[in-house]
């Protein structure tokens, strides 16, 4: 009995072993993030093509990773996985999807599957996030998919002494609203781009080489934005393509194997791949992408005209949003501290602050004399934040805000309080 992996896409796998099925972190449709993100390179398999599925896990709520209008098209009887969240909504929101077995493993505790000999593990994160990676062993393979849970370094050794890892997917580039929806000049918007990039490449291989991994995947990191306006944010100065993971891990680590699993790809418990098509030309990423963005301009247009409109009151509904969050726990003001001028372009849209730096009437219209964090949304995005069940780090993670700070100063507080709404 041994473990396969067939790689569907992104952070989504299929892991099988003696007969039991775990499909991983199902985004199979596209796109996501409010109508941003593709994959890419483009899907090979659909929800019909995989068949029975017993086991399902999802590592976290991140709309890449937990896709709704993936899970709607999968057999309801699979049982789910997920971490035990002190917080019930992403259960909640399996649930309310017709999924019955919800199975909460507990952090570091082993389980098993089936009674097939296959078993895993769940590994919290080192940040104050809903996160989870996992181990998953059968009596003679043992693979690691950490996605993109962060892991400190300790964690990750203990795992490289531990256990015997064979195949570990690990993450390679960024996927943050920062620098590429910041407002910096152009030279330093580059600069920090370039930083990030062999930030993200030099952890694939200490991460890697933390684990002692016999073979490492990069993954978690193929998408690319579509859109005609969001095409500059695929740019090679930020983006890393899993050739340079690989190369970068060839040069420094020698002694693991850098591999490249493409869609459809299938990993065999002797360490070898089975291909289902050639690789990619990475050197033509972003002709490709422009390629795909034309070729699915009218789904892209029809996509963002389906959004939810604003309506006439949407300045009331931002009002008593935010202005009911602060009176509930004055304390976020404190913690957070700046003013936030909110510029909401569309139909009834206008200027609107939320100061932090008030102990009362925090919320409040016009452009603020001084402020520290600018975000520029369309109404459509602040109307699904405050009024439609919209997921604020969903909504930032489309990367559709265009944002400016003055001083140039990351403000942990405030990212931490409103991606958790």
């Amino acid at each position: 009995m041994a473990i396969t992996v067939t790689y569907i896409g992104h952070a989504c796998m299929l892991m099988e072993s003696g007969g039991t099925r775990i499909l991983m972190d199902p985004w199979l449709t596209d796109p996501a993030y409010h109508n941003a993100w593709w994959h890419f390179p483009p899907l090979e398999v659909t929800p019909r093509d995989l068949g029975p599925i017993d086991y399902i896990y999802i590592s976290h709520e991140h709309a890449d990773h937990f896709d709704p209008a993936s899970l709607s098209q999968l057999d309801k009887s699979a049982k789910i996985l997920i971490a035990r969240y002190r917080r019930r909504r992403f259960h909640d929101r399996i649930r309310a999807l017709g999924f019955s077995d919800i199975q909460e493993l507990e952090f570091g505790q082993t389980y098993s599957l089936n009674g097939s000999g296959l078993s895993v593990r769940l590994i919290p994160p080192d940040r104050p996030w809903d996160d989870s990676a996992i181990l998953v062993k059968d009596r003679d393979t043992t693979v690691l998919n950490v996605n993109d849970c962060h892991l400190d370094d300790a964690t990750l050794e203990r795992l490289g002494r531990e256990e015997r890892i064979d195949l570990t997917f690990l993450t390679f580039t960024g996927a943050s609203q920062y620098p590429g929806c910041f407002e910096f000049p152009l030279g330093s918007k580059i600069e920090r781009w370039r930083a990030s990039k062999e930030a993200h490449l030099d952890e694939f291989v200490s991460w890697a080489r933390l684990l002692r991994a016999r073979q490492a995947v990069p993954a978690a990191g193929n998408y690319a934005l579509l859109a005609p306006e969001q095409l500059f944010l695929n740019t090679p100065n930020y983006v890393n393509t899993p050739a340079e993971a690989i190369e970068r891990l060839a040069r420094v680590a020698p002694e693991i194997e850098g591999l490249q699993m493409n869609p459809g790809d299938v990993w065999l418990p002797d360490g070898t791949l089975r291909r289902y098509k050639p690789a990619p030309d990475w050197s033509r990423r972003m002709e490709l992408i422009e390629a795909l963005s034309r070729q699915h301009a009218d789904k892209i247009a029809a996509g963002f005209a389906a959004e939810p409109q604003a309506p006439r009151d949407l300045y009331d509904r931002f009002y008593e949003y935010f202005t009911g969050l602060l009176r509930e726990d004055p304390g976020i003001a404190k913690r957070v501290n700046i003013v936030t001028h909110w510029v909401v372009d569309g139909p009834y849209g206008g200027d609107w602050v939320v100061d932090f730096t008030r102990d009362r009437d925090w919320v409040y219209r016009g452009v603020p004399n001084q402020w520290n964090l600018r975000l520029k949304w369309p109404a459509t995005l602040v109307y699904q934040g405050v009024a439609c069940g919209g997921i604020w780090d969903d909504l930032v993670l489309s990367f559709r805000v265009r944002l400016a700070r003055n001083p140039d100063r990351y403000n942990k507080e405030f990212w931490t309080w409103l991606c958790k709404l």
